[in-house]
């Protein structure tokens, strides 16, 4: 078969899935630069010329198509995702990272570039070690980046993670509902950056999410209970209240964009201050910055 038959058999097979052309066209190519090991404008000319497909590299083609049709996630039918221009390996095990999490990690380089010698950093459910691995590749004078997540599958996969692009990250499993306060700090820095993506997404907001979201990402990075929405970020507050004096701390948290409003008053009842809200490519409110400061 040639490419540009596949081409068609592609768009064909998911049309109806995806309905977007853009995003199936950014699909199209993700799959095919894969798999053809070679870039974009390779597939492009490939096309142009209606180059013949070998036959093994056909049957691979098809077998993620058919993967696709059943809303696989891309990202884990190539086995990886891009965030910040790097590649991070991901699987069912881990949260698929989103650009809108690249704009939070962008917010904290923007913040510190230009003083981040004596700032440590806390990743909390770290996931893939996206956040962690990223703001050490872009602010390397970051002294101690500590990651967490409750899954040891997901630490295996952001220990590969950091490896990979050759990056010190201090890993450790913690079940931020059950032991958070476990989590030793082992020196005091004056700045210290606590940033997280936890689980926001209410059970009963499910039926708003694309089906390949919640058939195949994992379940507890998602979803929290309609009745305590913000179960994790009070976990996360009481634990920066409990464990830092005498320094400065800056929270950055990626947040349900339906509760923003009720949020920022959450967060202004635990003694968060200098509270900044900000949109998300989309138009959604789904990022925000505190400061907390308790004197010795």
């Amino acid at each position: 078969m040639s490419i540009d038959k596949f081409y068609h058999l592609f768009y064909d097979a998911l049309q109806e899935i995806y309905p977007d052309s853009q995003e199936l066209e950014n699909l199209f190519f993700l799959l095919t630069t894969h798999v053809l090991k070679c870039d974009k404008i390779t597939i492009i000319l490939k096309l142009s010329k209606k180059e013949k497909i070998e036959d093994y590299i056909y049957k691979k083609l098809i077998k993620k198509l058919w993967e696709l049709k059943k809303n696989r996630p891309i990202q884990y039918v190539i086995g990886k995702t891009s965030f910040f221009g790097m590649d991070f390996l991901v699987n069912e095990k881990v949260f698929i990272p989103r650009p809108e999490t690249e704009e939070l990690v962008s917010w904290i380089i923007q913040d510190h570039k230009k003083n981040s010698e004596n700032v440590q950093v806390f990743d909390l459910c770290t996931g893939s070690g996206c956040i962690g691995i990223s703001l050490k590749k872009k602010l390397p004078k970051i002294r101690h980046i500590h990651a967490v997540d409750v899954s040891p599958e997901s630490l295996f996969i952001a220990n590969i993670n950091s490896k990979f692009q050759k990056e010190k990250i201090f890993f450790k499993k913690v079940d931020i509902l059950q032991n958070l306060i476990s989590l030793s700090i082992l020196k005091k820095y004056p700045v210290n950056i606590v940033v997280s993506n936890p689980p926001y997404v209410r059970i009963s907001e499910k039926k708003l999410l694309h089906p390949n979201i919640f058939q195949y990402e994992p379940f507890q990075a998602l979803f929290v209970p309609d009745e305590a929405p913000f179960i994790f970020y009070q976990k996360i507050l009481s634990w920066i209240k409990k464990k830092f004096t005498g320094v400065l701390v800056c929270v950055y948290f990626e947040i349900n964009q339906f509760l923003y409003l009720d949020f920022i008053e959450f967060m202004k009842k635990k003694g968060f201050i200098n509270l900044e809200i900000r949109r998300d490519f989309q138009g959604f409110f789904r990022m925000i910055r505190a400061i907390y400061y308790q004197k010795t």
